[in-house]
């Protein structure tokens, strides 16, 4: 059996994520390692972390990015083969059991020729979904998020918009506006059942509750009402909304041709080399710029550890310093003990002396007593009385 991928493309914050949760709920299977949930999507982004840096790899090769205001088409033949089959191989290994999936990255918009190489090489049948919301709102949430201006943010959204249509021509595709989704999704299933020829309403059926609890209002934020034009100031981006009531119909093909050569148009005025050279003078600066503030960054957390291992040392000398000190005192208390024992010594010795001085006195008088003679002459009687005891 063939396999069925649906790509969901179209402009972020513009309820992508919702829809495709909603198609997982029915059945499609989006992949493994989906990106984790966030403060800026609450229920999930249902969109492959693996597949998003090789987005990313992708874009780089062109000299884009998710946020490249005026593509360059052109620049799509950059993108290697070695690439085109990475991605390819990719996409085998992670869906090679289903039947029917799903691939959601907004940076599909701009690189649907390089998904529809490798899944037509892959002999997948390729479905478009396209989610699109008022422009201010997109603006809005986009400045919120990335604090990109609201220019940015609504250039960016006509641009998506406008590459899109174009790119997916000649597929079975659909249109979804987010306000629509959020308010009345069985009509929204009533219609991609209609345009991608896939039966989702017995699904949707079953599993209508799930659906509806994931697909909550509150979800939605920066709401405007769905024809207010007030808020756009650019001519091209108000004949783009004016139109999403007939993106469905394949008659405007040439209305979004001639909208599409107006905004790129725009290019050859502010991208001329002049003007190209500035910014890319900017942006350089502005790269050396971040270059030098993250050294700044090392070079403060470098003086801050110096700063503790300073600290530290300085706490370390001051208890050394007090060891010192002790042993010192210490030293001072012995030294002390030890001059008392020596004086203590010396008229010991002194002491000792004069005994020996003494001792050598009565040693003399012994010996002039044995020497004299009166002592020869009372010999005879010392003995005759040592006879008698």
């Amino acid at each position: 059996m063939k396999q069925t991928c649906i790509l969901i493309l179209g402009m972020h914050r513009s309820g992508t994520s919702a829809l495709t949760g909603m198609l997982s709920l029915l059945d499609f299977y989006l992949g493994s390692e989906l990106m984790e949930e966030s403060i800026a999507n609450v229920k999930g982004y249902f969109e492959s972390n693996s597949l998003c840096r090789i987005n990313d790899k992708l874009l780089y090769q062109m000299d884009s990015a998710w946020d490249d205001v005026f593509l360059d088409e052109g620049k799509i033949s950059n993108v290697k083969d070695k690439d085109v089959d990475e991605l390819k191989n990719h996409i085998k290994k992670e869906f090679k059991h289903s039947n029917n999936f799903a691939i959601k990255d907004p940076r599909i918009s701009f690189l649907f020729p390089v998904y529809k190489r490798a899944l037509g090489e892959l002999g997948v049948h390729i479905k478009i979904v396209i989610p699109y919301r008022h422009p201010i709102e997109v603006a809005r949430s986009l400045n919120r998020r990335n604090n990109f201006s609201y220019e940015k943010g609504i250039l960016l959204w006509a641009c998506h918009i406008l590459l899109t249509e174009k790119f997916s021509r000649n597929y079975e595709r659909v249109f979804i506006g987010y306000d629509e989704l959020m308010s009345n999704s069985r009509s929204v299933v009533t219609l991609m059942s209609e345009k991608l020829h896939i039966d989702f309403t017995s699904k949707y059926t079953k599993n209508i509750k799930q659906i509806n609890e994931f697909l909550e209002p509150g979800l939605k934020h920066h709401n405007l009402p769905a024809g207010d034009l007030t808020e756009i100031t650019y001519k091209i981006v108000r004949d783009i909304f004016q139109i999403q009531g007939e993106f469905n119909d394949s008659a405007i093909i040439g209305k979004f041709d001639g909208l599409r050569e107006e905004l790129f148009s725009y290019r050859e005025l502010f991208y001329n080399q002049e003007v190209v050279s500035v910014f890319s003078d900017l942006k350089f600066t502005k790269q050396n710029l971040g270059i030098a503030e993250q050294n700044l960054g090392i070079a403060k957390q470098n003086l801050g550890i110096a700063k503790q291992n300073l600290v530290a040392a300085e706490l370390e000398i001051q208890k050394r310093t007090g060891e010192i000190q002790k042993c010192a005192e210490g030293l001072q208390q012995r030294t002390e003990e030890l001059e008392q024992s020596k004086q203590l010594l010396g008229r010991k010795e002194q002491l000792l002396s004069q005994r020996d001085q003494e001792i050598n006195a009565v040693k003399d008088e012994l010996i002039a007593v044995y020497a004299s003679r009166s002592w020869k002459m009372t010999e005879i009687l010392r003995r005759i009385n040592g006879l008698f005891k």
